[in-house]
């Protein structure tokens, strides 16, 4: 028994239960269809078009069509004719619906084509607001296929519809967009409205330059015209020429674009993310001039300050004393080759703060010029290390304080005899060892010590039995094992000031690079003009700084920390204003 339900035969049969005649079910039947075929399809089809049937099983339903035209026009010559010449039946798939592919069978009429110069002789009449010529799916359904594979590709767009019942391929899909694209293309190649012309290049494969194309942009519309192979002059000016009504041409900085337009004689202008792109560069590379890569920030009372020579007295310099470098020198016990790389360290900043290049520090300290690339890199680090040997001989000399104290053995192995299942020391073959455990424990020794003594008075168990055999006893017996653990002193310990470690003068250094500091500009520039967007009026009314710095150094984001570094303390203020100490 088949699964296919007729409408028509439904219908037929539930209208006879309530006795109507058959004229009167034919006359109920036609109306019916009449508006189902105008609810369901009257936007779509013609009125030329009669619904006959529907037919429905688990995965289709069909429509069934039969035109009723007295003319149409000739597909080649356009011409009407009225003279029929037999029918032709078409199925054609519309969209899917409750799960079923939805397919319509048309039954069009044939035509003979009165116009005798005319090579069609005879022709099928089209609906060209339902499906396109030789077409075996409807206009809707096809645009339908292109809004899907535009949100999850051909593949997606082929699962998800055939999830929902249509039948259609990945390639079918693929097919429609390229046409769809192509009558895009074709039609915004002939446009006459487009005044300002906009291109840019991509590429297909990223970081593939041979994939370069360029694109097409209408600038007030922001619509896409046309992507083309290639970036050269040439095929952009053969694009650029087939919108004669652009009068305005935007770009990037490619020379190839800037040439055709020359030449195609069209004003050029440069889009705004050029224009901003061109300018922060600009900074960029000015404030890359005069901020070095990086930026030492010092701290601390050991750092002294002053004035340079007198060809550039007004910038002062940051350096540590010689007496406070050996100072820390012995107080950190640094090797002879550690104590060197510390001096270097040091002299390296001093000249470094002068003002002098690497090329120059390395002939002024006598080094090459990778080891004074080497010193920058690893200036914080030095500095850093030898304060903390200092701190750390410091901490073991105050630990020495309580020079002695009760040593209890496995204290590190307390676990190892827990438990309720653990035998007594007495019942271990050490036991009879006891005396001559118990009398070397005391006296400092350890199990692998004691081991060979009590091999020679007969043992013949392992080491780790003995070291068992102390912590049982010591469980059972807590008195009984008892010594006193005291430490080493360490030799260097006479020569280590504790008083100049715990009062010596602060001395730190932090490294900040240049790519920090210029982040940091551009968040504080985004911020001061939020703020100065906010409040206009005080923007306006603050009152403008007396400073000896440059000009443009007034309206600077960068914190006066920053400032200091490059271009030297300001002058005194008036008290108003905060001053930050120089570290």
């Amino acid at each position: 028994m088949s699964d296919t339900k007729n409408w028509k035969e439904l219908f037929v049969e539930k209208h006879a239960r309530l006795d109507y005649g058959p004229e009167e079910i034919q006359e109920l039947y036609l109306i019916s269809m009449e508006l189902q075929s105008y609810f369901f399809y009257g936007d779509i089809l013609p009125n030329s078009l009669t619904l006959e049937n529907i037919e429905k099983n688990n995965k289709e339903i069909h429509y069934f069509w039969r035109s009723n035209s007295e003319d149409a026009d000739c597909t080649k010559c356009h011409q009407k004719s009225s003279t029929r010449y037999d029918q032709l039946t078409t199925h054609i798939q519309d969209i899917p619906s409750a799960g079923c592919a939805v397919y319509h069978h048309i039954i069009h009429n044939r035509f003979q084509c009165l116009n005798s110069e005319c090579e069609q002789k005879i022709f099928v009449e089209k609906f060209s607001q339902f499906t396109e010529e030789t077409s075996r799916k409807t206009l809707r359904f096809k645009r339908y296929c292109i809004e899907r594979a535009l949100g999850c590709g051909c593949f997606g767009a082929q699962n998800e519809i055939r999830s929902e019942g249509g039948v259609v391929s990945n390639d079918s899909i693929e097919r429609y967009i390229k046409k769809e694209s192509a009558e895009i293309v074709k039609n915004n190649l002939t446009q006459d409205n487009v005044r300002v012309i906009s291109l840019d290049d991509i590429n297909l494969r990223k970081g593939d330059r041979s994939s370069g194309c360029t694109v097409f942009i209408d600038e007030e519309t922001h619509k896409v015209l046309v992507i083309v192979r290639g970036t050269t002059k040439e095929v952009t000016q053969k694009i650029i020429e087939k919108f004669t009504s652009s009068e305005i041409m935007s770009r990037d900085r490619a020379s190839a674009y800037s040439s055709a337009g020359s030449a195609c004689g069209k004003p050029q202008i440069a889009d705004r993310f050029h224009l901003i792109q061109n300018a922060q560069a600009a900074v960029k590379n000015a404030l890359m001039a005069e901020i070095p890569f990086s930026i030492f920030i010092r701290n601390g009372d050991g750092w002294q300050t002053e004035n340079g020579d007198e060809a550039d007295i007004s910038k002062p310099f940051s350096y540590v004393k010689e007496e406070i470098v050996e100072e820390r020198i012995n107080l950190a016990g640094l090797t002879p080759a550690k104590a060197k790389k510390y001096r270097e360290t040091l002299k390296m900043l001093e000249l470094s703060d002068k003002g002098m290049r690497s090329a120059d520090i390395a002939k002024e300290m006598g080094i090459v010029y990778k080891d004074v690339q080497k010193l920058r890199g690893s200036a914080a680090s030095t500095l850093r290390s030898v304060e903390e040997k200092i701190n750390k001989r410091a901490k073991e000399l105050e630990d020495l304080s309580a020079q002695s104290r009760t040593e209890i053995p496995g204290e590190r192995a307390s676990k190892t005899v827990a438990g309720s299942r653990v035998r007594p020391a007495k019942e271990s073959i050490v036991e009879e060892y006891r005396q001559t455990v118990v009398e070397m424990w005391n006296a400092g020794e350890n199990h692998r010590t004691i081991y060979p003594v009590l091999v020679s008075q007969g043992y013949t168990g392992s080491q780790n039995a003995i070291y068992q055999y102390i912590l049982k006893l010591k469980k059972d017996e807590p008195d009984i094992l008892t010594r006193e653990k005291t430490k080493k002193t360490p030799e260097w310990s006479a020569e280590f000031d504790e008083e100049l470690a715990k009062n010596r003068p602060e001395l730190s250094l932090e490294n900040v690079s240049r790519n920090t500091v210029y982040q940091t500009i551009l968040h504080e520039a985004s911020a001061e003009r939020e703020k100065n967007a906010e409040n206009p009026q005080e923007k306006e009314s603050a009152p403008k700084p007396q400073s000896t710095r440059p000009a443009s150094v007034k309206t600077s984001p960068l914190d006066s920390e920053i400032l200091d570094l490059m271009y030297g303390p300001d002058a005194p203020d008036d008290g108003k204003t905060k001053t930050v100490k120089k570290n």
